[in-house]
Parts: C-alpha cells; structure tokens; sequence
C-alpha cells in the first residue's frame, strides 16, 4: 500500500469510529505529537487504543473533512478539519504522518 493509502485507510476508520482498524494502521511503537513538543502525547498502540476509543465513545457524530492532502515520499500532510468532537465545535489541524510500508510510526499535529 501506498503512505497515501495508508493514511487514507486511517482517516475513513476514524471517521467510521472504527478503533480496530484505526488502530491497526499505525505500527505497534507509533508516537503522536502536538508540532514541537518532544514528548508524544501518545506512544503506542495501546495507548492509542484508550484515547481514540475514548473519543469514539463520546462524540457520535465526529468527522473528519480532509480539506487537502500532500504527499511526498513516505510523508503525507493532511490540512482536516473535525466536526462533531465533544466540546469542540470545529478543529482545524495540518497533520504530518510518517509512514513506512505497511504502517503510520509518527504523526505531528498543528492546530490552528
């Protein structure tokens, strides 16, 4: 699979609020970020598993709205925006994802 397919796969879990298979497209040692931070605000899949199911649970209508994509080489920036999170009305958000052959192993997010 392409990194863009990779990710693509990740984003319609997501908005489908299917945490198996969105956690099953990240890599077992996956770290998330906020852009800048050095410390990830999620590292691992099962610690994936408990914010993402987390946030499944408690938003029913959460969507994703991919805004533009960019793809270059293994790397893949999204410009999304959210809709439908609990307590928040609208999160707009450039995500870089770092992808090897099968999986995402890091993402970067930047909030707007």
């Amino acid at each position: 699979m392409s990194p863009e397919h990779i990710v693509q796969k990740q984003l319609d879990a997501y908005n489908n609020r299917d945490i198996d298979s969105f956690v099953a497209m990240h890599a077992p040692d996956a770290e998330l970020y906020i852009f800048s931070e050095t410390v990830p605000f999620v590292k691992g899949q099962a610690q994936l598993r408990a914010t993402y199911s987390e946030i499944f649970e408690n938003s029913p209508t959460l969507f994703s709205k991919l805004i533009h994509r960019i793809v270059l080489g293994n790397k893949v920036i999204d410009h999304e925006e959210i809709t439908g999170r609990k307590g928040v009305d609208v999160l707009e958000f450039i995500a870089i994802y770092e992808v090897n052959e099968v999986v995402i192993t890091k993402a970067h997010f930047i909030r707007k």
